[in-house]
């Protein structure tokens, strides 16, 4: 699995608005992809793309946002 996310994010210097926009964050800028049961958060800048955090597709989204 860990080869699988870092080839994601690393295919989001070239692809990054691929993703999704997260549907809890409803910001064009805040997007992800899925890895297996997993999500990859990111956020696109003019400059760069942000890697927010891989969690898995099971836990509670919102909790996990109380927490960071």
């Amino acid at each position: 699995m860990l080869v699988q996310a870092l080839e994601a994010a690393a295919s989001l210097a070239d692809l990054s608005e691929r993703g999704r926009v997260v549907p809890e964050q409803d910001d064009a800028a805040i997007r992800e992809v899925f890895v297996g049961k997993y999500r990859l958060l990111y956020e696109v800048t003019p400059s760069q793309v942000l890697i927010l955090t891989f969690l898995h597709g099971a836990r509670d989204f919102a909790k996990w946002r109380e927490e960071h």
